[in-house]
């Protein structure tokens, strides 16, 4: 029988390759900003409140990806080894599967979307092509993603890394010629992010079948396969809610957002931009110790998993703090990094300020949501996110029609709820109750309830 076994049970080895991925991956969508604000303000407002729509794929696709690295990694802690393989095939099915019809949605629906938003018909035809354009890049994110998720499973995190570096160079070569060589414009800027994340695929599968020497089968795998689907659907769907709800709540968002016109859409997305370095550290951190602390919740080593967590916490914290301060302070220059228009830049500064309360908060729940649904305690950060994410919705569109709030105020709202579910979060792992909730097997066989959201794109409102 081959054993699949972990790399390294080091954090830093662990975290820092996938930290220089997501960082790597962030640069890639700061550039695709500059290439937008570069074209126009108006292109770059535009495509900022169609992100919601991209992270619709890009969450509910991966969180399926990640419930295999969850899964994998309890079977391997677990000695479980037979049914490593398995989950892997399942894995790539699903995923494959879910990349492909969203992607066939998001091309059919691609000349409405833009329009059931509020979007004037100038705006709506830049919606149109971007998101035809980038249709294509789900069918290859869903392969993708189940691939890069046999790689954290096994800890082999640094090959991430090496592929993303692959992905941000060849996006920036291929954006500049198809913007400043063909003069393709926003669908140029698309289509060198397919392109890129075709080839990231590629390099996957072939490190996977590779030197991992993973090996599929073909005979007698379906029913294997079946013997891990029932966990895999019940963690992949119950958990599919959280981030499905979550960019529902935000092209809601964004639709009022395009209310307040070009200048409030512009601010938004380039702020929202200029926060994902710091988002990129906590999820690395979250991505990082989720594969220690599935192998150790297989293992049953309960006392290692908490004090990782108030480990990671404490760093996840002061970074967030530090950057986001950093990035009030020079937000003169970070703004101009995107534009030159004083209004744009002055509201930016303002929603950096806000900022500054959010992303402690924000580093917090993304840490303790992946710790809980990686150790079992898979509902409560699930309910918990639903209420706020819904709950918030409401109180919003009540103030802007009481009081006219503007987009600051939107902010301060998402920053208000952040805080409070950082402590609800907080509370729920210091009650010690999720110590009971990860046992690698249960008399039905099934697994507890880890999951992993890992986003191609960073989160960011």
């Amino acid at each position: 029988m081959t054993q699949h076994t972990l790399r390294t049970e080091s954090l830093l080895k662990l975290t820092w390759p996938i930290f220089l991925q997501h960082t790597t991956q962030s640069f890639v969508i700061l550039v695709d900003f500059w290439f937008f604000g570069h074209l126009s303000d108006q292109i770059a407002g535009t495509v900022a409140q169609l992100l919601p729509i991209i992270w619709m794929g890009a969450f509910v696709v991966p969180v399926f990806a990640g419930t295999g690295v969850a899964v994998a990694s309890q079977y391997m802690g677990a000695k479980q080894h037979e049914k490593v393989i398995p989950t892997y095939m399942m894995n790539l099915l699903l995923t494959g599967i879910m990349g492909s019809l969203f992607a066939a949605a998001l091309c059919f629906f691609a000349a409405d979307i833009g329009r059931w938003m509020g979007m004037d018909s100038s705006l709506n035809a830049i919606s149109t092509t971007y998101l035809r354009a980038m249709s294509g890049y789900f069918v290859f994110m869903g392969v993708l993603a189940a691939y890069n998720a046999v790689l954290s499973s096994r800890g082999m995190t640094h090959w991430l890394m090496y592929s993303s570096f692959l992905v941000a160079t060849l996006n920036l070569l291929l954006a500049s010629l198809f913007v400043f060589g063909f003069h393709w414009r926003v669908g140029g800027v698309a289509l060198a992010s397919v392109i890129s994340i075709a080839a990231a695929m590629s390099v996957s599968i072939w490190l996977v079948h590779g030197p991992l020497r993973v090996r599929f089968f073909l005979k007698g795998a379906w029913k294997e396969m079946r013997g891990v689907l029932p966990p895999m659907l019940k963690i992949g769907i119950s958990n599919a809610l959280e981030p499905f709800s979550y960019t529902v709540q935000q092209t809601i968002l964004s639709a009022m957002i395009i209310a307040l016109g070009v200048v409030s859409m512009a601010a938004n997305g380039y702020a929202g931009r200029a926060q994902m370095f710091q988002i990129t550290f906590g999820l690395s951190l979250a991505l990082g110790s989720q594969i220690l602390m599935g192998h150790w919740m297989g293992a049953k080593r309960f006392e290692d998993v908490n004090r990782l967590y108030w480990k990671v916490i404490r760093r996840a914290t002061v970074v967030a703090t530090l950057y986001a301060t950093g990035a009030w302070l020079m937000s003169d220059w970070v703004l101009g990094i995107f534009t030159q228009d004083e209004s744009i830049k002055h509201l930016g500064k303002s929603l950096l300020l806000v900022a500054m309360f959010t992303e402690p908060a924000r580093a917090v729940n993304i840490i303790t949501s992946f710790t809980l649904k990686t150790v079992g305690d898979a509902k409560f950060p699930l309910i918990v996110g639903m209420v706020f994410i819904w709950g918030i919705l409401p109180l919003v569109f009540f103030i802007d029609r009481t009081w006219g709030m503007s987009l600051v105020g939107f902010w301060i709202c998402f920053a208000a709820d952040e805080i409070i579910r950082a402590c609800i979060n907080l509370w729920r792992w210091h009650t010690g109750k999720w110590r009971g909730m990860g046992i690698a097997q249960r008399a039905d066989g099934v697994i507890a309830e880890p999951v992993q959201i890992d986003p191609l794109t960073s989160e960011m409102r």
